[in-house]
């Protein structure tokens, strides 16, 4: 049955409208919502940096009769993921503590997955994915630990058959901005803490008419500036370390949906592709 949409589904898509104190609620919600969900109003003011009134006008802006009910959604949404999270715990046997460190930090990556699953708009997936798959051609601007991510996109994206431009970073790759126009696509890749590289690329790409997608942690982040279109995924984990399980489901699930939209012409691409990875020994094979 269909719900609609979830309390962080709305603070997202509603944030371009709301003013600065209004995005500074959104922003610490949005960032961290288990915390959030239990804050009274006093607690919500004080670590949003805004007024106790600000808060409460947050709360009806976003179609809620007051910040109690907004509060009870929060708490519900909530308290849903954090059960799935008890039983999670509750099934792990006596085990050693590097052991239960080792588990925590792949029930944070399952806690983010759930979160992405609450906050995406999958209007604007469809969207995205009909934008890349009529595109002439589709840049990726990545740096640094987002990199990864490009490169497994252009990468799929290469056995979809589409011309690709990776921007990295590295100088060689930079002057092929140029070659971007209208009809073309960029995607930025980009997480906290943002790369001066990528919003570059993304106003460059911009300025030569390409529609801009951007994939990235909050609606605060500054890639947003330049986007056409744009996807949330999270990425925080208690770690000084990104966490990349979400961004790489999301990519998948767009590369998926690409190769579905024209399921037959990417089977006969994939078929001529494999005749020619056997021909030129790509793969190991245990009968040679």
């Amino acid at each position: 049955m269909n719900q609609g949409p979830t309390v962080l589904l709305k603070i997202s898509q509603l944030y371009p409208q709301m003013s600065p104190s209004q995005q500074a609620i959104a922003d610490l919600i949005l960032r961290d919502p288990e915390s959030a969900a239990f804050y009274n109003v006093a607690e919500m003011a004080r670590e949003a940096a805004v007024s106790e009134s600000t808060v409460t006008r947050f709360a009806t802006f976003i179609g809620y009769s007051g910040f109690p009910a907004l509060s009870r959604e929060l708490q519900e949404l909530v308290r849903s993921r954090l059960t799935t999270g008890e039983r999670f715990q509750l099934s792990r046997n006596a085990t050693k503590a590097e052991q239960q460190t080792v588990l925590q930090h792949f029930e944070e990556d399952m806690n983010n997955l759930a979160l992405m699953m609450e906050r995406i708009d999958l209007n604007a997936l469809e969207r995205v994915v009909q934008l890349l798959t009529t595109a002439n051609r589709i840049g990726i601007a990545s740096s640094r630990g987002s990199l990864s991510l490009g490169m497994f996109f252009d990468f799929y994206l290469n056995l979809l058959n589409k011309e690709t431009y990776l921007f990295s970073g590295e100088p060689r790759t930079v002057d092929r901005i140029l070659r971007l126009a209208p009809g073309d696509v960029l995607v930025g890749i980009g997480f906290a803490r943002y790369t001066r590289f990528i919003v570059d690329c993304l106003a460059a790409g911009k300025k030569r008419g390409a529609r801009i997608v951007v994939i990235t942690d909050y609606p605060s982040s500054p890639l947003c500036q330049y986007a056409d279109e744009v996807l949330f995924t999270p990425t925080g984990i208690a770690s000084h370390m990104d966490s990349f399980v979400a961004p790489i489901s999301l990519l998948t699930a767009i590369l998926r949906s690409m190769s579905l939209k024209d399921a037959d012409v990417a089977t006969n691409l994939l078929n001529e592709m494999e005749e020619s990875w056997q021909e030129l020994g790509i793969y190991y094979d245990p009968k040679k």
